[in-house]
């Protein structure tokens, strides 16, 4: 797919994630339409080998969506590719349906979320085993950039560099706001790469929200030596005004009037998509 494809996909992604929140009373819209763009680029931008076809296969690519709190992203994702049926989306927020964090009962869903900081580990320990059993497929994660301040995070990283397992990529949503925070670009954010490199990784920076760039960068990590992490910033509730860069938007539903204005800016990018 070219790039105003993808883009069209991820708006039309974002309006279908707004009124299943809407409709359920619950979400994480925020995060949800930050790393949107990321998760259109693997699943529809010819990267991830992952498929209706091959979901249950032992030789196609792994990915765990290590913020499971933007489950909804993947879930709509699932659906358009006959994963999951249009009934099990609509039961998300339901006893018994889909819930607010991924787990494994869920066809397409790799790891069970919610405890943040393990996810690099275990796409490290998948992608080593990938090596040891002479398999090809890559494993992936994209992790939030709050999420790095988790201690396991860092000793996934020094295991992966340790052993140069470079069939492992991961991803930071870098939209530098937490559930009640700025993240500054200080303290291990000042120099990201630098650590990332000074522990045997590839660190690769880029526009989050851009196709191109997205794209060049995994396709870059899918041929490095070493384990490569893609650096995205991103913009936390991307794609609706008033929710851009604001704290508010981690788990807030829009109010009725709120609701029409992102309807309207949502739909006005789809029809000039």
């Amino acid at each position: 797919m070219n790039t105003s494809e993808l883009i069209n996909i991820s708006n039309k992604f974002k309006l279908e994630v707004l009124e299943l929140a809407v409709l359920k009373g619950k979400g994480h819209l925020g995060g949800t339409y930050s790393c949107l763009d990321l998760l259109v680029a693997l699943y529809y931008g010819d990267v991830l080998n992952i498929n209706l076809n091959n979901f249950e296969g032992n030789e196609r690519d792994r990915f765990i969506l290590s913020k499971g709190h933007a489950c909804l992203a993947l879930y709509v994702i699932l659906e358009d590719l006959g994963i999951i049926t249009k009934d099990v989306l609509n039961s998300y927020g339901e006893n018994g349906g889909l819930g607010a964090q991924l787990d494994i009962s869920v066809p397409g869903v790799d790891w069970n979320t919610g405890s943040l900081g393990h996810a690099l580990g275990v796409v490290s320990g998948i992608a080593m085993a990938s090596k040891m059993n002479n398999k090809s497929f890559h494993a992936y994660t994209i992790l939030g950039d709050a999420e790095m301040a988790e201690g396991s995070v860092w000793e996934a990283i020094a295991f992966a560099g340790d052993h140069c397992i470079s069939n492992v990529i991961g991803i930071i949503d870098r939209n530098r706001l937490s559930v009640t925070e700025v993240l500054e670009d200080d303290g291990i954010f000042r120099n990201y790469a630098a650590i990332l490199e000074s522990l045997g990784w590839a660190a690769l920076e880029i526009n989050g929200h851009d196709y191109q760039e997205i794209l060049e960068a995994l396709n870059k990590a899918k041929n490095n030596k070493k384990p490569t992490m893609i650096l995205a910033n991103t913009v936390k509730g991307k794609g609706v005004s008033f929710m851009e860069n604001s704290l508010k938007w981690h788990h807030s539903i829009p109010s009725s009037k709120e609701l029409e204005i992102a309807r309207i800016e949502l739909s006005e990018k789809i029809k000039n998509g």
